[in-house]
């Protein structure tokens, strides 16, 4: 149940805060924003949560994590001080749409870090002592605020010292490359004047912290909203209109603006990559590491500098309508001078972000086992333009079926997500007809997802590869085919387990003018066995670990995720009709689990793996980090020579893996007519998720991906020579 507001009382709160006048206030807009996002969480989001159940002390205290994530700047007694403020009456704020509280702490947020940054800076004037054998703990954000100003001073002194061992070893890095192009190796001898150039460099970067913290009120009113919508569940949230423009940009798969990938450095936005085919790769003009300098709109007028400038600010100037041209002042990495380059924006298709497969090898003669890489359940654009995953699915297994193809891989190991309608679509290229997922609603009411559609495109062997990464969408496609006994799961022991439904609900149907959203969990779902997702994954019938299967990222790793639980099943067992060329039997999965358990453990390449995984459980297991450069160097010594020596393992692995050879899409093709040859494994090679010890130069053999084409291979082996399929079932084709 609401409180009634008490407006004298809300102004005798505000009249009494403490701390620095915020440079912000509510306006119009926001309130209509703030208001809405209480009101459609406390009706539509799966729980049926009251504000009343919602530990406002709690919202405090994430908002101040929201603002300082690694706990520098902030005290415990503070934050406890603004908890004691706001926590009693917070609701009431939020019920109104009074943003008042989170620009309060902000304010002083920004007053303390505009003191941190003049104490640090005064501090780098001083000698820097890189020899004390001290710690800094790492996992900032799970760690307690410092308990006092004195303990935070302390801490404050340890990152200093922190920052500046990774300036000096960040440099020699960078020399180090240099010197290995030479054959040259040296040990790095740390001078007077090398410690004077790294001081002055992170004195550099210090002094933008300023800017890089200088939230707008957007950003800030996003965190506060944020603090309260997660206390549902970590993905109910509310976006902001630039928010929602990344957001939407990530589901169509495309964007309107240069083709580039932008980065923060020292202040500069830098170029970090071109997208091919893109009008920066088209114009021929710059190259990665140029720096932008400064916007201008159209093709005359004044340009704005946007140095020291949030890079989200920068790309949001440079983005547009498609079409609408766009000024940019270039500082070449190489030199020569400043370059004013005219673009016209453009829509770009990020193909590396689209289905893509391989074909390989099972020997001569014999066929090929087709691996399809799906990164992401991405859809169409609002205009209609644009493909589905399934229909980019579909084309390639039947590219891959006229190659003679007589196993298929769909690799999700590092697709998160994305539409769930297009997980259903793409499961029912598998299967004839059946129940896909079910779907239960905060009022309990179920609903069966199936697929209707009695075309199969595929009928033979197949293997959903996974990993803790795959997630969401990626996780209903994979139950489906574990639960009508459809496909072998492989890969980590399980996925990542999120076994919810957001919907995104546009804000604007509160007041037009409003361009912002609020995403609610306002789902859960199941698979066709009745087991939800959530938390638990999907399990894979074959353990093949990945590096990812020991990194926190799974559903379980988040703050306040859904609980698990289950529901009647939609499937009381699995198809066993004639359709079926692969049947798995327990006995099949059984036989190809010890065989793989097998080359495991025989493999020399499955050693380089466990040694893979080891070290980066290792890293992860780190509670805290060296401060003195003796030991830092050594430690990256040795981090170095372990990498070396699985570049060298997987580079001679390489040499005897299986010929590979590229299945592209149509679309794929086009753009290469266009834009070159190499357009797409260059868009794949910038958009793709990579490993924790990949370097740019890491060679191409993927152990986890080999070991499945492997089991794929044992599998054709025990099937007569005639009973994978070459052609589509000649059943009814709906429109997917």
């Amino acid at each position: 149940m609401r409180r009634p507001l008490v407006p004298t009382l809300l102004l005798l709160l505000a009249a009494l805060a403490q701390g620095q006048s915020p440079a912000f206030s509510t306006t119009e807009g926001m309130q209509k924003e703030a208001k809405a996002s209480v009101i459609l969480l406390e009706r539509l989001h799966i729980s049926k949560r009251e504000m009343a159940s919602i530990d406002m002390a709690e919202v405090v205290r994430t908002y101040c994590e929201n603002l300082d994530g690694a706990k520098m700047y902030f005290t415990e007694a503070e934050v406890e001080e603004f908890v004691n403020r706001y926590a009693k009456t917070l609701d009431l704020y939020l019920q109104r749409g009074n943003l008042t509280p989170g620009f309060e702490i902000y304010a002083s947020f920004k007053h303390k870090v505009q003191v941190r940054t003049e104490a640090s800076l005064a501090a780098l004037d001083q000698p820097i002592d890189l020899t004390r054998d001290e710690v800094f703990p790492l996992e900032r954000r799970k760690a307690k605020w410092p308990a006092t100003a004195a303990e935070a001073d302390a801490l404050w002194a340890k990152r200093l010292r922190l920052d500046m061992l990774g300036e000096v070893l960040g440099e020699d890095r960078t020399n180090a490359t240099a010197r290995k192009a030479n054959g040259k190796e040296a040990e790095l001898v740390v001078t007077p004047e090398k410690l004077k150039a790294a001081a002055a460099r992170l004195k550099k970067r210090y002094d933008k912290i300023r800017t890089y913290l200088n939230y707008d009120v957007a950003e800030v009113e996003e965190l506060f909203i944020n603090a309260y919508s997660t206390q549902y569940d970590p993905h109910s949230i509310f976006f902001s209109q630039q928010s929602l423009e990344e957001f939407e940009i990530a589901m169509r798969n495309s964007l309107v603006g240069i083709g580039a990938t932008l980065a923060d450095e020292d202040g500069y936005c830098t170029i970090k990559d071109l997208l091919p085919g893109g009008p920066l790769d088209l114009s021929g003009q710059v190259k990665p590491g140029d720096k932008i300098i400064a916007v201008g709109q159209d093709t005359e007028g004044e340009m704005e500098d946007i140095v020291g400038m949030r890079l989200n600010k920068a790309i949001g100037k440079i983005r547009g309508k498609q079409g609408t041209s766009v000024r940019l002042l270039v500082d070449p990495a190489a030199g020569g001078g400043r370059k004013t380059v005219v673009l016209k924006r453009d829509q770009i298709k990020l193909v590396g972000q689209m289905a893509s497969a391989r074909a390989f090898e099972l020997g001569a003669g014999q066929g090929v086992v087709g691996v399809i890489d799906l990164p992401a359940f991405y859809g169409k654009n609002p205009d209609g333009s644009g493909s589905s995953p399934t229909k980019d699915v579909e084309q390639l297994l039947e590219k891959l079926k006229a190659m003679g193809a007589k196993a298929i891989i769909m690799d999700l190991r590092k697709n998160g997500g994305g539409l769930l309608t297009e997980a259903v679509d793409l499961s029912g290229l598998f299967i004839p007809k059946g129940s896909v997922l079910q779907v239960r609603d905060s009022g309990g009411r179920i609903q069966d997802y199936r697929d209707e559609d009695a075309k199969v495109v595929w009928d033979g062997p197949l293997i959903v590869l996974t990993s803790k990464l795959s997630a969401s969408a990626s996780e209903i496609f994979a139950g489906a085919m574990h639960d009508h006994r459809r496909a072998l799961v492989v890969g980590d022991v399980t996925t990542h387990g999120k076994g919810s439904v957001q919907n995104i609900l546009e804000l604007s149907r509160f007041d037009r003018n409003l361009k912002s959203a609020v995403k609610v969990t306002i789902q859960k779902w199941y698979a066709p066995s009745g087991s939800s997702i959530q938390l638990k994954g999907v399990g894979a019938d074959i353990v093949v670990p990945s590096v990812f299967s020991v990194l926190p990222v799974a559903e379980s790793d988040l703050n306040r995720p859904l609980a698990w639980d289950s529901v009647a099943p939609s499937l009381a067992q699995p198809d066993e009709g004639d359709w079926l060329k692969a049947k798995l039997s327990d006995k099949l999965i059984a036989d190809l689990a010890a065989a793989s358990a097998r080359r495991q453990a025989e493999m020399p390449e499955f050693v380089t793996l466990g040694r893979s995984i080891e070290w980066t459980k290792s890293r992860q297991a780190r509670q805290e980090i060296s401060l003195s450069l003796a030991t830092r160097l050594q430690e990256r010594k040795d981090d170095i020579i372990f990498r070396d020596q699985v570049r060298k393992d997987l580079a001679a692995f390489a040499q005897k893996g299986a010929k590979v050879a590229d299945v592209k899409l149509d679309a794929a093709l086009e753009q290469e007519k266009k834009e070159g040859p190499d357009y797409a494994s260059k868009s794949k090679k910038i958009s793709r998720i990579r490993d924790p010890l990949e370097d740019d130069d890491w060679p191409e053999y993927d152990i986890q991906l080999r070991e499945a084409v492997r089991i794929a291979g044992d599998w054709v082996k025990t099937l007569p020579a005639t009973t994978v399929a070459t052609k589509p079932a000649e059943t009814e084709n709906k429109s997917r």
